[in-house]
């Protein structure tokens, strides 16, 4: 199985961001893709130069790899159809130049760049589940979803409704219909 990791840097020069997919395989060999979603350049483990960019940096892991990019050690920068990674720590810098695929091609590498991070953003959210404690989610789903026994009590019990007491204000009694006060009473007279 491979291992894959991605990050992303702003290029120094440009000010544009980029992503970095570091793939190792399960052979050893590694593969290096840049995109800015709109170009890609990319470098494997066939070309000489990256494994000796790998080498010089210690490279190990793709992880390895990010960890370069993102503490500076590793310099990224676009020259025309050329992407170059420089390391800038060493007292021997070495470089590693990453080819420009054409459209047709970089589109499918985006393409499965994307279903790389996919895969990855869930197998990450599945370890997270399975790290949890499974008694925590097995107390939490069953509350949501299993319904209610139907022998036990009710935790609240309805109270009767007196006679003559309001359905909408339960402390109140209803108002009784207004039977009117006669001012001219013939009687008074």
């Amino acid at each position: 199985m491979e291992s894959c990791r991605f990050c992303s840097v702003t290029e120094q020069s440009s000010g544009c961001r980029h992503v970095f997919c570091c793939t190792r395989s399960k052979h050893g060999g590694f593969k290096i893709s840049v995109t800015d979603a709109a170009d890609v350049w990319t470098a494997d483990s066939a070309d000489e130069e990256l494994e000796t960019f790998t080498q010089k940096l210690c490279l190990k892991s793709p992880e390895d790899f990010c960890h370069k990019l993102s503490s500076g050690d590793v310099h990224f920068e676009v020259k025309d159809e050329l992407a170059q990674l420089r390391s800038v720590s060493g007292s021997n810098p070495t470089r590693l130049n990453l080819s420009k695929m054409d459209a047709a091609a970089a589109k499918e590498e985006v393409k499965q760049l994307l279903f790389k991070m996919a895969d990855a953003l869930s197998n990450s959210a599945d370890r997270a589940v399975l790290a949890s404690s499974p008694l925590k989610n097995h107390q939490k789903h069953s509350s949501e979803f299993e319904p209610r026994q139907q022998n036990s009590a009710p935790l609240v019990t309805p109270k009767k409704r007196l006679p003559g007491s309001s359905l909408i204000n339960p402390g109140t009694k209803k108002k009784r219909d207004a039977t009117g006060v006669a001012f001219d009473d013939p009687d008074e007279d």
